[in-house]
């Protein structure tokens, strides 16, 4: 992120079609549902307009079966169910815009180094230099299951594959130097051999030759992203990482967060200016603040009583419907910790809400206060973000969560909340170049 202290701005469209936007005023008006782009591509060239940097693709590969023992609830109610692959709309989306970013998902637990740089090089040559990886490693029991695993690899271990995944990627891109080409039609010569190298790579995951069979790309290597919120997770994100994401749902705890990082990577011989953080946040847009309020309680009105206990099944693999009136998150800590999954967002949870709050308290209204809220007017929704930015070393930016409308959350964003941070100077009101890592470094 070089020296830049401007707000950089994202947005996650991580299952924009399910998580019960589907039903909402306003969502998915006039669009095909899910197998066409035209949603999409509407939703980049807004975000271009607002000059955003980067569009999100989160993704797991399994169907949850945590509430209840099935996925009737999730297939039911539309809960991160269906979970298409992204991929395909990654160069339809570069096709219809010139600037904007695209971030994607793709797992170092179940995939394989050299289809991962294989992969990243010709999105990255189809985009003009615009992809991103948000690197992650894999903590759903179903999706192991899916890739033939009877039970979920080990959390450190995890990590411990994912660092060499990523060196391996890495050693790949720079397999073929930048000046490869020849292109002597007289002499026939198309390439320089001496520019293309093996890595012959051995280690304890992986055996790989290389080169990669490819020509470098505009960023030579995609913009890596990294979300681990433990300790082994900030030691990949401090050894390979220019971005993070973060889910910290308060600034003191923002504020702990990034200074565990810059601790890492000063550890790492990096500097804090390495890597930036992109906060989640969920922003609501209003005339005024009972306003956002009403637009808050007609989404929590219009979802089911145990939305949020479904999502939070899914997402820490513990079965909540088991919870008995009064059971707070607490009382779960152990069993989310014995799943071997994201212990790290369980754990922010019980450190930000009341500890006397109940489960079914909490998971009323967990899809609205799982992450960072900031709503109002325009004028009070900036000074929020500036806040925490400033707050937090102005190092990054925040990535929008989803909304209550799955076109007009982001519209209402560009239109009324991105010129009022372009007037105070606090995000850009143009793209400095035209691949992602030199907007990101701008």
């Amino acid at each position: 992120m070089a020296q830049s202290r401007n707000i950089h701005l994202a947005a996650d469209l991580s299952f924009l079609h399910t998580d019960y936007l589907w039903r909402m005023p306003g969502s998915w008006i006039g669009y095909p549902y899910y197998g066409t782009s035209e949603f999409y591509e509407d939703v980049a060239r807004l975000a271009e307009r607002g000059v955003m940097d980067m569009l999100f693709f989160g993704d797991t590969g399994g169907t949850s079966e945590d509430f209840g023992g099935t996925h009737e609830a999730v297939v039911q109610y539309g809960a991160k169910w269906p979970r298409h692959d992204m991929t395909p709309m990654i160069p339809l989306l570069a096709r219809v815009t010139s600037h904007i970013g695209f971030a994607m998902t793709l797992s170092t637990t179940y995939h394989h180094p050299f289809h991962a740089a294989r992969v990243f090089n010709a999105l990255d040559h189809v985009t003009g230099g615009r992809i991103a990886w948000n690197a992650v490693t894999s903590a759903y029991k179903n999706e192991a299951a899916n890739y033939g695993f009877d039970v979920m690899m080990d959390h450190d271990e995890r990590y411990d594959r994912a660092q060499e995944f990523l060196k391996v990627a890495c050693d790949l891109w720079d397999s073929v130097e930048p000046d490869v080409l020849v292109l002597d039609r007289e002499k026939g010569i198309y390439g320089d051999p001496s520019k293309v190298h093996r890595i012959d790579h051995r280690g304890r995951y992986f055996n790989v030759r290389g080169p990669l069979p490819a020509l470098p790309s505009p960023q030579r290597r995609p913009v890596i992203i990294q979300a681990g919120l433990s300790g082994p997770g900030l030691n990949l994100a401090a050894s390979f990482a220019e971005l993070q994401f973060s889910t910290r749902r308060t600034l003191p705890s923002m504020q702990q967060h990034r200074r565990a990082l810059d601790e890492k990577l000063q550890g790492f011989g990096r500097s804090v200016r390495d890597v930036g953080i992109l906060w989640s946040v969920r922003v609501q847009v209003a005339q005024s603040e009972s306003e956002a309020r009403a637009k808050e309680q007609a989404y929590l009105d219009a979802i089911p009583p145990e939305a949020g206990l479904v999502e939070m099944s899914a997402q820490f693999g513990v079965d909540f419907s088991k919870a008995r009136p009064h059971m707070t998150l607490a009382d779960f800590a152990d069993e989310v910790a014995s799943q071997n999954g994201n212990l790290g967002t369980f754990e922010e949870l019980l450190k930000t809400v009341d500890p006397k709050q109940s489960v079914a308290e909490f998971g009323s209204r967990f899809l609205v206060d799982r992450i960072l809220v900031a709503s109002g007017t325009p004028k009070q929704i900036v000074d929020r973000l500036e806040e925490l930015h400033e707050g937090t070393g102005a190092n990054g930016g925040f990535i929008l969560g989803r909304g209550f409308s799955a076109m007009d959350n982001i519209r209402d964003f560009v239109e009324f909340v991105v010129p009022e941070l372009q007037r105070r100077g606090l995000s850009k009101k143009t793209y400095a170049g035209r691949t992602l890592r030199e907007n990101l470094n701008a």
